[in-house]
């Protein structure tokens, strides 16, 4: 299974520990699914596709330093940030997960794993952001909300030069025109489009956003506004 990541990624070392990791991720993630809902993908080689490589495709074009702080928002059953941290284990890694039963997953996961540097969250990602204004270097995403919203959640826990990634799919330029009032309000750039069409896991489009100033104090607003009222 390793060889569908090395031949989409062959510039990537996997080290015979990380294959380890990656099939005991696998198979605890497969064995969790039984009793609550984490991934609807269940087939190995779709894991790893889908899941797996689809986490590590930033890493083509970005390069996490070694000690950078790093915040996955909505990791779900720690997508993409438990991978990357599997390949970048320097990093200092905050996962937030609104869903109690998810973070207890991924607080065996991490140990099963025997990560480091890995603290699980508990919380609404506005709350949060509120209560950690400019911690993060970069806070990466693969959450299905839509761009407007995922943007205000998170950007005031992006440092100020720091970056949010966000992982989106085949629809990303109407997502990227309905904000075109949210990045100036946010303070945000959209840096670059890392384009990606790999067989078997369709488009991905990663979406590099650069914090270029200070959150006004407005922002994040209450999760119902944010939802109802988009940044116009």
């Amino acid at each position: 299974m390793i060889k569908l990541i090395t031949t989409a990624l062959p510039e990537l070392a996997i080290t015979p520990d990380q294959t380890k990791q990656l099939q005991i991720y696998y198979q605890y993630l497969i064995a969790q699914n039984q009793v609550m809902n984490l991934t609807t993908i269940t087939n190995e080689e779709e894991v790893y596709l889908k899941h797996f490589l689809d986490s590590l495709l930033l890493l083509k074009e970005f390069t996490f330093s070694k000690v950078m702080k790093v915040s996955d928002v909505g990791s779900g059953a720690g997508f993409p940030g438990l991978v990357l941290k599997i390949f970048c284990p320097t990093i200092k890694l905050t996962i937030i997960e609104a869903l109690e039963k998810r973070c207890l997953f991924l607080q065996r996961l991490v140990a099963k794993l025997q990560l480091t540097d890995v603290e699980i969250v508990h919380a609404r990602a506005e709350e949060y952001s509120r209560d950690h204004s400019e911690t993060f270097d970069v806070v990466v995403s693969r959450a299905i909300a839509n761009l407007g919203m995922l943007l205000e959640l998170v950007v005031r826990m992006v440092k100020v030069n720091g970056m949010m990634i966000c992982y989106k799919g085949p629809h990303v330029k109407e997502e990227l025109q309905a904000v075109q009032k949210t990045l100036p309000a946010l303070n945000l750039t959209l840096t670059k489009i890392q384009e990606e069409k790999i067989n078997q896991l369709g488009e991905r489009n990663i979406c590099y956003f650069t914090k270029t100033a200070a959150t006004p104090a407005t922002y994040p607003r209450r999760f119902n506004q944010i939802k109802k009222f988009p940044i116009e």
